[in-house]
């Protein structure tokens, strides 16, 4: 078969498919679609938007509890670290602060170390969180730790069904 005959045989495949198709329901993109009634079991309940007082509420309601030991670690066992930023994070009625952390420190664990010794350090604030990194690595980001010391802390950092384990703090290494 030549070529000019397969390109021939090739568009009258095309029409008569695209006929057969025609007579079918088409699909229109402009026609809106039929949409059925939700039932009435899945309805959420129609609220207004949660106010900043009403979470400032939820926070001063919550018993003053600590979450997890505040207890210093060994010094001779805390990777050396020195914080280089800090800012105030208060959102909420919650009290907390955001650290930038320079640290040799690479693993997991002596990110552990350092996040149980600013547990510690802070312990009068709701939440920490820290980013690890290295300036002698041109500001390298390393892994961060959120710190939570208080339900309220633990409500500030995004746990609403209580805080993700028992020790207070939750350390990630970058990989």
């Amino acid at each position: 078969m030549s070529r000019p005959t397969c390109i021939s045989v090739l568009l009258i495949v095309a029409a008569v498919l695209s006929y057969g198709c025609a007579e079918e329901q088409s699909v229109s993109a402009v026609r809106t679609p039929e949409l059925r009634a939700v039932p009435a079991i899945a309805e959420p309940a129609r609220t207004s938007k949660t106010s900043v007082s009403t979470i400032e509420a939820d926070i001063a309601a919550m018993p003053d509890l600590k979450v997890g030991s505040f207890e210093r670690p060994d010094r001779a066992r805390v990777p050396e670290y020195k914080i280089l930023e800090r800012e105030l994070a208060d959102r909420n009625g919650a009290h907390a602060v955001r650290l930038l952390v320079d640290t040799r420190a690479r693993t997991e664990t002596d990110y552990e170390i350092i996040a149980r010794d600013l547990k510690a350090r802070y312990a009068d604030y709701d939440a920490i969180s820290a980013e690890f990194t290295d300036s002698q690595d041109i500001l390298d980001y390393n892994g961060a730790a959120v710190i939570f010391n208080t339900p309220a802390g633990v409500y500030y950092i995004g746990y609403i069904y209580g805080p993700p384990n028992n020790r207070g703090y939750y350390v990630r290494a970058a990989d």
